[in-house]
């Protein structure tokens, strides 16, 4: 055996006991860090308008889009559906809901990881260790750092989305996942036309069922709420707080900081909006379709479609940018390959892990130091973001700004690829040359060699 294979073999051998030393001493220091300073790092304002959402439900007096939670105000401004969800919640003492949250978030995490590495083709004897060490990083990263202090539920969505899509093509409800979190917020619904437009008739009619099902159960059970939030009060952004700082990380919030004006103006923002929709989706489509046999495929066109609904979406807070752990987990994926893309994979991994990294600094209206990400380092709040100017500005859009290259970076690169195969086939296209003969392609049920 060469001494290169032989190196290999044993860093893999080694690989459960890396993995395991890593997130214990990430979590460790996470847990350490948040017990100094519970109260900013844990403030978990968001798991506490869900459990006051339960509560309203179950006294049954129709204050759900009335009421206001906490010295902050903040209202509930989800669906009726998720109403239902949180219901559960009102039972629970905050106590053990608070701590229920922290450790749910930190294994959802691990589990998106270790979903996203599943569908890349890697087989179970590494899937985890792999998991647990990208959970053991993007820990650290501004998404799921805000979604851990607010008590979002976005890494839960993702779980859903990612567990739904990764199950076998001719799984009965595959699909059903994905309406289902689209009925607790409206993000993923960006999912649906993705799923018809690569020709996945049943998911796509599946997820569409299913959201309508359970549009259907809050009609029957919460008819006055579902009246009022359908009516229009859903599309009403004054409630979701201040659409300006740069935790806003939408088409809608660079437009906002630009312009330099609240709300920016509406047809600039529909046409841009309107056009990245429309190209991310119909990139997104591209990939879902090229090579079926290659599971890759799949996480990747739900990743560029993810992206695609964060930018065109009015409001992006840091939190649901949580997608950046399957898109990681694809971007080391394809640099650990052999192929045209590999260097490229690489850095893009490199800089998502730096642009997304959150390290304990100062923010204006928190008290203490808490892990934080480079947007936050710019003059905000008291309408100092909206004369934001120069590097400040590029700083304060980072991840939109990313976004976009992204796409475009994306786009050519599939372009340059089309224009390199023999056949103009949309099935032609792919992230990397085509398998050598003999070997099995990762999507393939034939064995693939150990270490994979």
């Amino acid at each position: 055996m060469p001494e290169t294979s032989r190196r290999t073999q044993r860093f893999l051998g080694r690989l459960p006991v890396l993995a395991a030393v890593l997130i214990a001493g990430s979590v460790t220091a996470y847990v350490a860090l948040a017990l100094t300073r519970p109260a900013t790092m844990w403030w978990l304002g968001d798991l506490r308008v869900y459990q006051a959402g339960g509560r309203a439900i179950l006294d049954g007096r129709g204050r759900l889009y009335s009421m206001s939670v906490g010295m902050a105000h903040l209202p509930f401004t989800y669906t009726p559906c998720a109403a239902l969800l949180f219901t559960p919640l009102a039972w629970l003492p905050w106590g053990v809901l608070r701590w229920v949250s922290v450790a749910g978030n930190l294994a959802l995490l691990t589990l998106a990881a270790h979903l996203a590495w599943g569908m890349v083709g890697v087989r179970r004897p590494r899937r985890l260790p792999a998991a647990a060490i990208t959970a053991a990083v993007l820990l650290w990263s501004e998404p799921v750092q805000e979604t851990l202090r607010f008590g979002q539920i976005n890494l839960l969505l993702l779980v859903v989305i990612l567990a739904d899509l990764s199950r076998a093509p001719d799984a009965r409800l595959r699909g059903c996942g994905v309406g289902l979190a689209a009925g607790l917020k409206l993000t993923p619904a960006i999912l649906i036309p993705y799923l018809f437009l690569t020709g996945r008739t049943r998911e796509g009619r599946n997820a569409v069922l299913a959201l309508g099902a359970g549009l259907f159960v809050a009609f029957a059970v919460l008819p006055r709420e579902s009246l009022r939030y359908w009516g229009g009060l859903f599309l009403d952004d004054t409630r979701v707080g201040p659409v300006q700082v740069p935790g806003n990380q939408s088409l809608r919030g660079i437009l906002i900081r630009l312009t330099h004006e609240a709300p920016p103006p509406g047809p600039l923002w529909f046409a841009i909006a309107g056009a990245v929709g429309v190209g991310g989706l119909a990139l997104a489509a591209v990939i879902g379709r090229s090579r079926p046999d290659d599971p890759r495929r799949d996480l990747a066109g739900l990743c560029v479609t993810a992206l695609t609904g964060l930018l065109v979406s009015p409001i992006s807070w840091t939190h649901h940018w949580v997608w950046i752990v399957p898109g990681g987990v694809l971007l080391v994926d394809v640099a650990r390959r052999s192929g045209p893309f590999r260097i490229r994979a690489g850095l893009a991994a490199l800089a998502l892990v730096a642009l997304t990294a959150a390290v304990p600094g100062r923010r204006v209206e928190l008290p203490v130091p808490v892990p934080t990400g480079l947007i936050w380092q710019v003059p905000y709040r008291d309408g100092r973001e909206l004369r934001l100017a120069g590097w400040d500005l590029v700083l304060a859009d980072a991840y939109t700004l990313a976004g976009l290259a992204a796409l475009l970076t994306i786009a050519v690169g599939l372009a340059a690829s089309r224009r390199k195969c023999a056949s103009p086939s949309v099935e032609a296209v792919t992230l990397d040359p085509p398998e050598p003969a003999g070997r099995p392609s990762p999507g393939s049920s034939t064995p693939t060699p150990a270490g994979v």
